[in-house]
């Protein structure tokens, strides 16, 4: 017979609760959903969301880190930076559309447009996001937006 003793015990206990937890961790977000990653650099809030064939990273000043605040929204298709372009945004009947000059969406110029889309980026509700050909339906989990320009 073997013998465990009661500290082996504890840690084989201690594992099969992180295991189980993990797996509820997983349950409660749907299948298919993306993730933000978000970062914290100084007081820049970075937001990394990759789907398939786009990744979207957005930097967002909520503290206002530059004078005046600076938001940014940089895409990649197919794993290349869209230099120039698009980007889509929509949500039932409701659609933006963020020009990307010089490889990135800024609020500037058209700040209602900017606005609607991080609420919608950031809402937890399935939106629909594209840029050229390459088109993605995000699921990802809701996130208190800091990227509201002014």
């Amino acid at each position: 017979m073997l013998a465990v003793s009661l500290k082996e015990r504890r840690k084989m206990s201690n594992s099969a609760l992180i295991a189980i937890a993990a797996l509820f961790a997983a349950a409660a977000v749907p299948a298919g959903a993306e993730q933000w990653d978000v970062t914290k650099d100084k007081s820049l809030v970075v937001h990394r969301l990759a789907a398939t064939d786009l990744r979207m990273t957005v930097v967002c000043d909520p503290e206002g880190a530059f004078s005046p605040p600076q938001n940014y929204l940089f895409v990649e298709r197919r794993g290349q930076r869209v230099e120039t372009g698009q980007l889509t945004v929509s949500e039932g009947d409701d659609t933006v559309n963020l020009p990307i000059i010089g490889a990135a969406a800024v609020p500037t110029g058209n700040v209602e447009n900017w606005n609607t889309a991080m609420d919608m980026l950031f809402g937890g509700r399935g939106v629909n996001v594209a840029v050229g050909d390459v088109a993605a339906q995000l699921e990802a989990e809701s996130l208190a937006n800091v990227c509201t320009a002014r």
